[in-house]
């Protein structure tokens, strides 16, 4: 579970950075794209606004032209562009020296904001008709569109608007709250500031900088705006990416698992069905060793039924046979009958493939069954065969044929282990035991027993100690039990030879007394 948790947050986390992180940068580029027009259309009305300052000067200098500057004519012009125009604080005629020498308006604005000397150099500039602009020099949002008008006798003039810069990059459809408006001159003298940037700089701000299209006033307005965290990590977002990348996770994970688990079940499957084939064709290879023993066993059930046949015709063609006798007879074909269909039957289930059927059985009867096959060719052989078998039944729950077949080859490797010793020590002990929640089978032998170096690759396929063996037997045998949810483990004996054990779990039932 630890490492599931653990794979499970390895993913999600940068997926869900990731994610963040790349909607954050959507939010980001959409915010400047908004900016960019926001920019756009603030530039478009700033500069028609100050194209419209042009026209005023324009048309005042026509008018001043035409008049005087004291004239009715004048002034009602002046004062229709102050009302109309707010953001033209004042209108001024001033002489070369710098001098106001009438004020004129309605509401006229003082010029101490601005130098008189740079104002009288920058009339001093100027040819007739042309205009230029000049930054206050108290730092005040405000700047004079000075414009030259014909001389009045032997002093220069210009006309001069004072420009309220706040009002003049004042938008229309507003802007958001956070945003800056910087209006400078040519010479990057700021003009006019309108809220700030925090300093903060973990998002960079966004900017637009664009330079107005007028001669007379060749300013550039600057625009820049810190999105705030919450717009580029809007609640949808910050939430719902992180809940929609863990499904994501899991739902991967889910699958992989899935992936992994029929993955390994087919390759179970494949391992079973081979471990099936494997296991069938070493028993029949057995079956064919053991003929010589099976024959024996079947004769002789076979030759007592035929003895007593041979013996109960002649009573009956006698005719002194009682009924007594005929049935004695007949009883003991029957007894006989019976036991060669035993040792069929033992034969047959050994043999035929099939699904592993466990069942809860007693492991003294697998011994015996094993003892039933393999005595013959045993004692052919002139090995002893000794069984010390538990007084309590040792039940398990397991595929009979399948822990026959890993004691019949336990047993026949003992054998191969005896069959060149001397014949007082050509012995196989088999023996069962119950210890606590496990039963077990043992198979041991008077063997030269194993090398140490040998022990810990018995069970390795394709190792073997024998000259002419394949070295699949044991790692079966292993597989089988292992699949009866038990062990298989081989070691010396303490004076000689080598013991091999089985222990399977045991079934959940009393124990009982064996029967004999």
């Amino acid at each position: 579970m630890k490492q599931r948790l653990a794979t499970f947050f390895v993913l999600w986390i940068p997926l869900a950075l990731a994610g963040l992180g790349g909607g954050a940068l959507v939010e980001y580029w959409r915010a400047d794209d908004a900016l960019q027009r926001d920019g756009a259309t603030l530039h478009r009305v700033v500069s028609q606004r100050v194209d419209q300052h042009d026209a005023h000067l324009t048309s005042l200098a026509a008018v001043l032209a035409s008049s005087s500057e004291s004239s009715a004519t004048f002034r009602a012009v002046v004062e229709a562009v102050q009302r109309f125009y707010p953001r033209i604080a004042a209108v001024e005629l001033v002489a070369l020296d710098g001098t106001t020498t009438v004020p004129i308006g309605a509401q006229p604005a003082s010029l101490a904001d601005f130098d008189p000397a740079a104002l009288a150099a920058q009339i001093g500039d100027l040819l007739p008709g042309q205009a230029a602009t000049l930054a206050s020099r108290t730092g005040a949002p405000f700047y004079a569109l000075v414009k030259r008008v014909p001389d009045s006798g032997s002093q220069p003039r210009a006309l001069v608007l004072v420009i309220d810069a706040g009002l003049l990059t004042e938008p229309e459809s507003g802007l958001p709250g956070n945003a800056a408006r910087v209006l400078q001159d040519a010479k990057g003298t700021v003009i006019a500031r309108h809220g700030g940037v925090s300093i903060d700089t973990s998002v960079p701000p966004l900017s637009f900088r664009k330079a107005l299209g007028s001669r007379s006033q060749p300013m550039v307005l600057t625009l820049t705006r810190k999105p705030a965290l919450a717009e580029l990590l809007p609640p949808a977002l910050l939430f719902g990416w992180p809940v929609v990348a863990g499904l994501g996770v899991a739902l991967l994970l889910a699958m992989l698992r899935e992936r992994r688990a029929s993955r390994r079940a087919r390759e179970a499957m494949r391992l079973h069905q081979h471990d099936a084939r494997l296991a069938h064709a070493m028993r029949v290879n057995t079956v064919g060793e053991m003929a010589s023993g099976i024959a024996h066993e079947i004769t002789q059930p076979l030759t007592a039924i035929l003895s007593q046949s041979q013996a109960g015709l002649r009573l009956a063609r006698a005719g002194t046979a009682s009924q007594e006798e005929l049935t004695g007879v007949l009883e003991a074909n029957v007894r006989h009958a019976r036991r060669a269909g035993e040792i069929l039957e033992r034969l047959r289930a050994y043999v035929m493939r099939r699904e592993p059927l466990p069942q809860p059985i007693d492991l003294n009867r697998i011994v015996s069954n094993v003892v039933a096959l393999t005595r013959r060719d045993l004692q052919e052989r002139g090995i002893a065969l000794r069984l010390e078998l538990s007084p309590l039944a040792p039940q398990a729950k397991l595929d009979r044929v399948s822990i026959e077949q890993v004691v019949h080859n336990l047993v026949r490797n003992a054998a191969e282990a005896v069959k060149n010793l001397p014949e007082e020590r050509r012995e196989i002990v088999l023996a069962t035991s119950v210890d606590g929640g496990e039963v077990e089978i043992a198979v041991a032998d008077a063997g030269p027993g194993l090398l140490e170096a040998d022990l810990a690759r018995l069970f390795e396929p394709f190792f073997t100690t024998k000259s002419s063996g394949m070295g699949l037997g044991l790692p079966l045998c292993e597989r089988l039990v292992q699949a009866a949810g038990g062990r298989i483990a081989a070691r010396n004996g303490a004076r000689r030879g080598a013991i091999f054990t089985v222990r399977l779990p045991a079934l959940a039932a009393e124990p009982r007394i064996a029967a004999e």
